[in-house]
Order: structure tokens, then C-alpha cells, then sequence
């Protein structure tokens, strides 16, 4: 898939699971955007506006297309297109001009756009061309504080022209419709613009100067990156032709990674999930389109119609229209049982409709594994029964020894500790019960599992269901787990628990995962036999993930070098993002401000919190654990907190007054959670 820097922020991470907060209430801009049409007008109007009726190819004046999603409204100008979202609270819009440079050519498209637009670049990315462009330019703006409100503007140049997209609107609907708007620029396909392709070639054998040119890019790729460890397997024509541990597995601590070691893989395991349901159809105790309430009739979501209509295949589809509401997987989870958790779907809902839109649902998932489970162990407790499905039904048939959701017994064996960044950037590692939060749902991605143990996925995965001369898995049901159930992109889908689609014209079948301290990828090409795996244990490692993968394509397809210069810029990102979220915080937090804050809240979703100050610290409590908060302060003047310590750095705190009380708010993707005043 084309990576432009817009899309690297905006398409999905499956397994990210740090929260993302966002700013606080809505309000309109300076410029004269309002909340209710943030999008902009043509300065040439060519045609009304029509709604497309479904997906539809847009073709530019230049002779560019670009696919533009069902239910987004068109408006047609002489100069530009502009694309509103259904909710009509996000726009993409898109200008061909001649421009100098990307800079310039952004510049040129404001006037067309919007003459009056004045907001200050937060961020400037200028990138070498990639997939056929000479060069692509990436500038996020400084929305106002009492926006929550996105501005991005991404230009990709060939010779002269340049093709802008700007989007700009509000952070619920990138939220809801981020895979659509992303897709209108991964879609872009432009006269003279050609993309490197592999298809019909056939795959290298990595052979053992392949594999010490990946392993010595995998060593220099951890240092660069400042990461502690990582592994990787690689199998290739049926059976393990890799496996290797690098680094350490804790920071400053001696200790070896080694293929055996554990971490937590986080959303890989999602599609170890559907071959427990798989195996389970095979056995008959239930359909891919049954209802989840026939399997688990105490099951419920916020809508009765929902609920009702809601089956086993679209818990793991990422097709319902369900969001992602990761804060209530962090907060409150000490204790917390499976049936707890399936108790507090109730008050969740969808906010696009079935098939509308790709939307990654934690829980959703989690739902379909537990249910799965109870239809095939009635007897037991949802945890329970979750864990004997996946021992019977997937780890003692791929003789997965290595492979537990036991906390206990994984600290006990060879596992790698866990490891972030905190805000200044600092690889910091943290105790393993840190990461306990994932424990109670499980299904979503709560393994502990180590690179020989994925290689066996792979092989059952190349050999379609056949694994050591026995078939596991009737073909049928592994390959429905591959069939596109949601579009992501126009060469990407996700599938049940998977994402399926094509790499410079390969197929591919891959899945990412992360929890707070832990990276994963694994992937396989279905056509060419060969598949791998990487870990590292450090969360929020996506691009060292990319870098390594990316790598291994060159070896296997003679591509263009590119995996060094990827992963460079990235870290270069990094650092500066770094730098600017440190110059955005106060040396320490004003006493006489904060001091009304201190005390306890209470909130119905994430439990109690507890607010105080701890010397020369600021400190948020949630029982689980505790962080140090930093001060931050908006060019509006608006103030809030902001965690500055692991495991959870990087999400705001908002102090706020509401009718007549103080209260504290934390935002997450499409909502807002309000704590609060525990009442003595």
C-alpha cells in the first residue's frame, strides 16, 4: 500500500491502544468555520451538488483519478472538488495547480479555497518521492483549542503539477470516516505516475546472504530507533527457514531475546480467534451468520435492532459501525470479570451504519471470542471457557507450547518486560502488570506468544487449514476468514480478524497488534508460500515494524532500497514531535491553578480517579497506576494536564468548570468521558 505521511496518520493501526485524546468542546474558529460547515466552497461552481450513490471514480481535469466513497456529498467546481462527509462535519477536498514546490502549491490551494484561512502550521513534512511522485509535502495546522477540529493538507507533485487533498473537520467524524477520507488519497492515480509492482514475479529464496542482509538491517534498525529487543521468524516453501531473538529483553538488564521468548502480541491475535471459530463451525456448534444472542443471550449493545441483527461474523468484520472506546479497556480493570465486561456493551452503540465504513471495534471482538467460547464449553465461565476454546481448539492442534493468557505463568518464562516512550521520548520500561489491562478482554488480543510459536500460524495459514501433513482447519472456513468483509482502502479490506488485499500488486493477508509495551506484525504472502513475523517490546513501534517488513519485500522481490530511508524519516518525525510536545508544557504545574482540581472523581464508564499533588509532582491516580502530568496551555489560553510519565503518556486531562462544578474530562476517538466530584 502507498504510504503518504497522511495516510500513515490517518488509515488504521489495528493494534494501537495508547490513547489518542483530542481537544476540547467546539466552538467556532476564527476564520469563520463553524462547527455545523467546516468544509469549504468552490471558487468556481461548476455543478449542484449531488450525493454518490456508492463508490464512485472521480476523474480531474488532468486526467487523476480517485475513488470517492458512497454516502459523501459532491461539489464540483471549475478548480477544485470538494468531498462532504453524510454527517457533513469533515471535508476532502482536492486542487491541481503548478506549483514550485508543495509548500507553495498548498499555499496556492488555500486561496482558491479559503482566502482567509490564517491558521499556523503545527507540523511540516517535505518527503522524497515515493511509488512513481517526485515529492510529497504534509502540513498539520494549529486548529483553536475549542475546536475538535483536524486540518491537514497533503500535496504529491509530479514535474510541476501538483495534486492537493486538504481535509478539515472534526475529530469524532476522522474518527468515523478516517478510512474513507484516507482512501481518496491512496486511491489517487495520476498520468505518468507509476508505482513499483512485483506481480509476476516470483519470490526469492532467502537463502542465507538474504537473511544476514535482513538480520543486519534488524540490529541497525533497533538502534536508530533507540528499541531495547526484538524477533522475527520467516517461513518460506513450507517450512521455519528463520528464527532469531535481538537485543535485550529488558532495558539495561542482560538478558537475551530469543525465539522462544514471550511478549504480548496484542491484535494479532485476533485472527488466532477466528480459528477457534472456525474450527468451531467445522464442528457444527455454530454458523458464521448466527446471532451472537443465540450463542450468549445475556449479550446486548445499546440497540435493541442492533443487537438483534448483530452475528458471529460481524464481531470480528470491523464492518457494524461500532468505535473504538479503548479508554474503558485502561481504567477501572483491576478484578474486572469477562461477564463484566460483556455487561458494559450495553450502554455502547454504533455510530455508522453495517458495511458503511471500516470501524475497529476492541470489544466487539472480544463479545464474538467469548461467545464462540461458551458455545463450545456452556459450563464454565466466560474466561474460562475463552481460554479452554483457544488451549483445544487452536494451541494444542498447532502445538503452540509457548503461547498462554496466563500473567502468572508468563512471568515465570522467558519473556521479553515492556517497554514506552514517555513524552520526552525516553524508551522507558515498565512493570509486566502494567499491561494487565488486557487480561478481561481477551479476545482482543491478550496472548502471550513468542515468534516460534506464530511460525506455526503461518505454515497452517500457507498450507490453507494442512499443518505437519494433518489437516487442522477444513480449507472452507480458513479461507472464509480471508474474504473482504469491509473496504479499508481500494487495495486493502478487512476480513474476519484479518486484512487482505495486495502490496505493489501481491496479495497479502497481514495483521498488526499493540498493546502499551509491545509491537507486532506477521503477514504472509498466500502466493508465493512465504510469511514472518516481528515483535518488539516497546509499544508504538509501527514504523520500526514497517522498516523491517519492508525490508524483507526487497530481499524477497529485488525492490527498490527504500526500508533505511522510511524508517530514517520516521524517526526524524518523531524527534521533532518530541521536541514540540515538550516546548508545549509548562516546567512545572501552577499550584494555585491546580490546587481547586485536587481530590477524587468518579466517572460511570472508567471508574474512580484521584487527582493530587505529590511533591514536585502532579499525579493522576486510577488505583492500577499512577502518572506524572505536565501543564499545558493552548494559544488560546486554554489550560489542561497532560500524562508525561509511562505507561500512558501523551493524553490530555481536561479541568473544566460545568454548570457550577468542577469536573475533569478525558476525550477518546468519538467520546467524552466526564468525572465527576466523589461526594464524602
Amino acid at each position: 500500500m502507498r504510504t503518504t505521511l497522511f495516510l500513515a496518520a490517518m488509515l488504521f493501526a489495528c493494534g494501537g491502544t495508547t490513547p489518542k485524546p483530542t481537544a476540547p468542546p467546539t466552538t467556532t474558529a476564527p476564520d469563520g468555520t463553524t462547527v455545523a460547515d467546516p468544509v469549504v466552497t468552490p471558487s468556481t461552481p461548476a455543478a449542484p451538488p449531488r450525493t454518490l450513490a456508492a463508490d464512485e471514480t472521480i476523474t480531474t481535469r488532468s486526467g487523476a483519478t480517485f475513488t470517492a466513497a458512497a454516502g459523501w456529498q459532491l461539489r464540483e467546481g471549475v478548480d477544485l472538488l470538494t468531498l462532504d462527509a453524510p454527517e457533513r462535519d469533515l471535508s476532502v477536498t482536492y486542487v491541481e495547480l503548478e506549483a514550485a514546490s508543495g509548500r507553495d502549491a498548498i499555499t496556492a490551494a488555500w486561496k482558491l479555497i479559503r482566502p482567509g484561512f490564517a491558521l499556523a502550521v503545527a507540523q511540516a513534512d517535505d518527503v522524497p518521492g515515493r511509488d512513481g511522485w517526485d515529492a510529497m509535502t504534509q502540513l498539520s495546522y494549529a486548529a483553536p483549542a475549542a475546536e475538535q477540529r483536524t486540518v491537514i493538507a497533503a500535496a504529491l507533485g509530479k514535474g510541476t503539477l501538483w495534486r492537493v487533498y486538504i481535509l478539515d473537520g472534526k475529530n469524532a467524524a476522522l474518527s468515523r470516516r478516517g478510512a474513507q477520507a484516507g482512501s481518496m488519497i491512496e486511491s489517487l492515480k495520476a498520468p505518468g505516475v507509476t508505482q513499483e509492482s512485483w506481480a509476476g514475479k516470483a519470490a526469492n529464496q532467502l537463502d542465507a546472504t538474504r537473511l544476514a542482509a535482513i538480520d543486519a538491517f534488524v540490529e541497525e534498525a533497533l538502534r536508530t530507533s533507540d528499541l531495547p529487543g526484538a524477533a522475527l521468524a520467516i517461513v518460506q516453501g513450507g517450512k521455519v527457514i528463520h528464527e532469531r531473538g535481538y537485543g535485550v529483553r529488558e532495558r539495561g538488564k542482560p538478558g537475551k531475546i530469543g525465539p522462544h521468548t514471550l511478549f504480548l502480541t496484542g491484535s494479532t491475535g485476533k485472527s488466532l480467534v477466528t480459528l477457534m471459530m472456525a474450527r468451531a463451525v467445522d464442528a457444527k456448534r455454530f454458523a458464521w451468520d448466527t446471532p451472537v444472542t443465540t450463542l450468549l443471550p445475556s449479550f446486548a449493545l445499546a440497540s435493541a435492532e442492533v443487537t438483534q441483527a448483530l452475528t458471529v461474523r460481524h464481531t470480528v468484520c470491523a464492518c457494524t459501525g461500532m468505535p473504538r472506546q479503548d479508554l474503558e479497556m485502561f481504567f477501572g480493570y483491576l478484578g474486572v470479570t469477562a461477564e463484566q465486561r460483556i455487561a458494559q456493551m450495553k450502554t455502547m452503540a454504533p455510530t455508522t451504519g453495517f458495511g458503511e465504513t471500516f470501524q475497529y471495534s476492541n470489544f466487539l471482538v472480544m463479545a464474538g471470542g467469548y461467545a464462540a467460547a461458551h458455545a463450545l464449553y456452556p459450563k464454565l465461565g466466560l474466561g474460562a471457557a475463552f481460554d479452554k476454546a483457544m488451549q483445544e481448539q487452536v494451541w494444542k492442534p498447532l502445538a503452540m507450547k509457548d503461547t498462554t493468557y496466563d500473567f502468572k505463568r508468563a512471568a515465570k518464562a522467558d519473556h521479553a518486560t515492556p517497554h514506552a516512550r514517555d513524552l520526552a521520548g525516553a524508551v522507558t520500561a515498565f512493570p509486566v502488570g502494567a499491561e494487565a489491562w488486557v487480561s478481561s478482554v481477551r479476545p482482543a488480543g491478550g496472548q502471550w506468544s513468542s515468534v516460534h510459536d506464530y511460525a506455526r500460524v503461518l505454515l497452517l495459514e500457507l498450507g490453507n487449514g494442512v499443518l505437519d501433513g494433518k489437516r487442522v482447519v477444513s480449507e472452507a472456513n480458513l479461507l472464509e476468514r480471508r474474504k473482504p468483509q469491509v473496504k479499508i482502502t481500494d487495495v486493502q479490506s478487512y476480513a474476519m480478524g484479518l486484512v487482505v488485499g495486495t502490496t505493489s500488486d501481491v496479495p497479502i493477508v497481514t495483521h498488526n497488534g499493540g498493546t502499551i509495551g509491545f509491537s507486532t506484525d506477521y503477514l504472509w504472502l498466500p502466493e508465493h508460500g512465504v510469511g514472518l513475523v516481528v515483535v518488539t517490546n516497546t509499544g508504538g513501534a509501527g514504523a520500526f515494524l514497517n522498516a523491517v517488513t519492508r525490508k524483507a519485500m526487497e530481499e524477497l522481490f529485488d525492490a527498490t532500497p527504500r526500508a533505511a530511508d522510511d524508517l530514517a524519516q520516521a524517526n526524524a518525525r518523531r524527534a521533532r514531535s518530541v521536541t514540540e510536545a515538550v516546548a508545549q508544557l509548562a516546567p512545572a504545574v501552577d499550584a494555585a491553578w491546580f490546587a481547586p482540581w485536587v481530590g477524587a472523581y468518579t466517572s460511570p464508564s472508567l471508574g474512580r480517579i484521584t487527582l493530587r499533588q505529590d511533591g514536585a509532582h502532579v499525579v493522576l491516580d486510577a488505583g492500577a497506576w499512577a502518572m506524572t502530568l505536565g501543564q499545558k496551555t493552548s494559544g488560546e489560553g486554554v489550560r489542561s494536564l497532560e500524562t508525561t510519565s509511562v505507561p500512558f503518556s501523551g493524553f490530555e486531562v481536561f479541568p473544566e468548570e460545568r454548570n457550577g462544578r468542577r469536573v475533569i474530562v478525558l476525550r477518546d476517538e468519538q467520546l467524552e468521558y466526564v468525572f465527576e466530584p466523589v461526594t464524602k
